[in-house]
């Protein structure tokens, strides 16, 4: 074969054969598990206005991760996270509040929080497949409030009865996470488990409802977001 026809082939083909080398680099992934509240976000204080009576929901992560050097790359992480609100504990909190009535509480729309973050993230083989990631990574996060109904009823006269509502706001701002996890390498795939910690704090303005006496009110609150999600999945080696 002519030499100058070889040294086009071999041009032609070397980006190829240099993506193939680097696509190894990367790769995209899905993960679902439980989305456990924290602190401020799972209190059931009826009396402290940062309680977010938040029980322990499902979360969803999207990963796609590009490996720059072999201990070293980027990361970015897209989360959700749905949690129920505590009907129980938020109606027994109203009946200490208002004693002589019964209360009872549904929830139509559950806390409903996400984000997309990025940042690093480092890998520590231990093996040939098996190894460890660690990621520092931060971002955009957002949150919708719970949306609840509040029945109540007077234990001393069946005819005073009252129906309240709550409507749900939205907030957004910064958010982080911090998250280490495993990989076992399968072919082409890996089997993925992280722990991750997602926190962010929030500024919920103008949440509507309807108070005890059947008045409308709007009020504003604080609330810090703070869950650990603990998923287990399936990533795509490109």
């Amino acid at each position: 074969m002519d030499k100058t026809l070889k040294l086009l082939i071999l041009l032609v083909i070397l980006p190829f054969i240099t993506l193939a080398q680097s696509s190894k680099r990367q790769y995209v992934g899905l993960s679902i598990g439980p989305s456990i509240p924290l602190s401020d976000f799972a209190r059931k204080d009826l009396n402290d206005s940062t309680s977010g009576f938040a029980k322990t929901g499902v979360a969803l992560n999207f990963t796609y991760a590009y490996r720059f050097s072999h201990n070293f790359g980027m990361q970015l992480v897209v989360n959700y996270s749905g949690n129920k609100l505590d009907n129980v504990a938020y109606a027994d909190g109203l009946m200490k509040a208002h004693p002589g009535y019964g209360v009872t509480v549904e929830s139509t729309q559950n806390w409903s929080s996400g984000g997309a973050f990025g940042g690093p993230y480092f890998r520590f083989p231990i093996g040939d497949a098996f190894s460890i990631d660690v990621r520092g990574l931060i971002g955009y996060f957002g949150s919708n409030s719970p949306k609840a109904t509040i029945y109540t009823a007077n234990i001393n006269n069946t005819s005073d009865k009252g129906t309240y509502y709550r409507e749900s706001s939205r907030s957004t701002g910064f958010g982080y996470l911090l998250g280490a996890g495993f990989k076992y390498r399968l072919s082409h795939y890996y089997i993925t488990a992280f722990a991750d910690y997602i926190g962010s704090e929030l500024y919920f303005k103008e949440v509507i409802g309807w108070n005890w006496d059947n008045e409308p009110y709007a009020t504003s609150f604080a609330q810090k977001i703070n869950y650990l999600s603990l998923t287990l999945g399936l990533a795509y080696i490109l």
